[in-house]
């Protein structure tokens, strides 16, 4: 039973902020890699204490570098960088989410965006999708089901709606108003920085105990993590607000846009269509849409 985690920053307890936090330079981000490599800790224990075989960590937020490997369970090994775009590693039986953000546009939440603060909404086929989303059709296309979530309390609302039987474990709760396309993306993280953060201790303990019972679980009833169904073709579109020259200094001013995809026969070809040649490219061609 070889179990994946994905990683990311955004979503673990006691990070406070993005740029103290969630940049390598931050003053406070030495923290919150500790505390994200103590939450996947629980996860593998969690697991391993269920009946997994093997435990591979893969290194999500940003470029990677956010995962302790000193303090690392020894159990689990640790990955880092993509093995098939867009998922991470399809040489699991399971996947799982610790440290996950919800989604651009979710109301209460802590941090919330998805892969950029430019982006105000993602859809596939008109489905609303987060990182979390994307990820999790993309491993459903390789029948691969995600099997738990560990974030703040709206991804783990936004989890249980795609995947009705997933198990979770909420670390935090934001107090933020949605952001609409009017934000600019430079405000994004910032205007969503408000936050009730879970005691520590417990959110460890529940992320271990969550862990090992979604496995148990899954044992005995693996398909009780069907996905939300998206019937095919596949079409990509989303929202983004106008470029920040600070946050992507390599790509320049873009002006707000609708991106949309060609049609494509899986998800994770729509995926690959649209972050591969059309996120940052120039907004002309009949991909794009002026707003």
């Amino acid at each position: 039973m070889r179990v994946l985690i994905i990683t990311d920053l955004e979503g673990v307890n006691g990070v406070l902020n993005f740029p103290d936090w969630c940049t390598p330079a931050g003053r406070r981000n030495e923290i919150g890699c500790r505390f994200l490599t103590e939450e996947v800790n629980a996860a593998v224990a969690g697991f391993f204490g269920a009946g997994a075989t093997s435990v591979i960590v893969a290194d999500g937020h940003g470029s990677g570098g956010s995962i302790r490997g000193e303090i690392l369970d020894p159990r689990a090994a640790l990955q880092r960088g993509t093995k098939v775009s867009p998922v991470f590693n399809d040489d699991c039986d399971v996947a799982a989410f610790v440290g996950q953000h919800a989604k651009a546009g979710t109301p209460n939440a802590h941090l919330a965006h998805t892969q950029t603060g430019e982006a105000v909404d993602f859809r596939i086929n008109g489905v609303s999708l987060g990182e979390f989303g994307q990820l999790s059709y993309a491993f459903f296309e390789k029948n691969i089901p995600v099997i738990f979530a560990a974030g703040d309390l709206a991804l783990t609302y936004e989890a249980k709606e795609l995947i009705p039987g997933i198990f979770t474990s909420a670390v935090k709760e934001g107090f933020n108003k949605p952001l609409d396309a009017s934000c600019p993306a430079g405000e994004v993280m910032a205007r969503q920085s408000a936050a009730l953060h879970y005691p520590r201790a417990a959110v460890l303990a529940d992320i271990q105990k969550q862990c090992g019972l979604a496995l148990q679980k899954y044992f005995k009833e693996p398909g009780s993590f069907a996905i939300k169904p998206i019937k095919g073709p596949y079409v990509a579109e989303a929202e983004y607000r106008a470029t920040s020259p600070k946050l992507i200094p390599e790509v320049g001013d873009l002006p707000p846009r609708r991106i949309t995809t060609s049609e494509h026969p899986t998800i994770a070809e729509a995926f690959c269509e649209f972050y591969g040649a059309l996120e940052w490219g120039k907004p002309e061609g009949g991909h794009y849409t002026l707003l």
